[in-house]
């Protein structure tokens, strides 16, 4: 009686240390597989953002007036991003817009932090949830306008892969995008989509970790 009482209560610990492994091992697939779900996303997000960025210049007659540069010998220039926006949001679908309060007027999420750094104010909690323009995608991602308290728009904006789905957390499933000119008069895209954002050290920084 004694060994079958021993048997029965190894045999319930070996079980138990079982189901634990088992759930550890599914949370990390579906973790995973989540993951992947959200690369593939801002992957095709970023591939139409920059038709619409191409379309926008070739409109704009080549000069956007609203981008960082990479020349030493040229200013970053911000004059004109507000005109900028309007055309490059018209190149793509929009369901919903938000000129202020994008958080109660459910264009954007409640994210899990925000940024507190003075140099990326546009991306605080306060600018994002009450000043920032923000958009509802047709595909349901959300695109958020950096902004500074003077109503000046930037060459940067964010984007959420998977619109008001979890995790909503930045280099997750939140993501910059920076708008650069180079010393030819080209516009692309930085490749670091994590500019201003609050990304933990295992979160996704630069665009080539989308593709690993």
């Amino acid at each position: 009686m004694k060994k079958n009482g021993a048997f029965s209560i190894t045999f319930i610990i070996l079980f138990a240390i079982f189901v634990i492994c088992l759930f550890v091992a599914i949370v990390k697939i579906v973790g995973t597989m989540s993951q992947n779900e959200v690369k593939r996303r801002f992957h095709n997000i970023y591939s139409a953002y920059t038709q619409a960025l191409y379309r926008t210049v070739e409109q704009m007659n080549g000069d956007i007036g609203c981008y960082y540069s990479t020349d030493s010998k040229v200013k970053h220039d911000f004059k004109n991003c507000d005109k900028f926006y309007t055309i490059f949001v018209s190149n793509l679908q929009l369901e919903k817009y938000c000129q202020e309060k994008a958080l109660k007027g459910g264009c954007i999420p409640e994210y899990i932090e925000y940024t507190d750094k003075p140099e990326c104010f546009g991306f605080s909690r306060n600018m994002l949830n009450n000043y920032a323009d923000a958009f509802v995608m047709g595909d349901n991602s959300n695109l958020m306008i950096y902004n500074e308290i003077d109503k000046q728009k930037r060459p940067i904006f964010a984007v959420d892969a998977n619109g008001f789905a979890k995790p909503n957390k930045a280099g997750e499933d939140l993501f910059s995008m920076t708008i650069m000119r180079n010393k030819n008069g080209s516009y692309f895209f930085h490749s670091n989509v994590s500019t201003c954002l609050p990304v933990k050290k295992d979160g996704i920084h630069y665009l080539t970790d989308v593709y690993k």
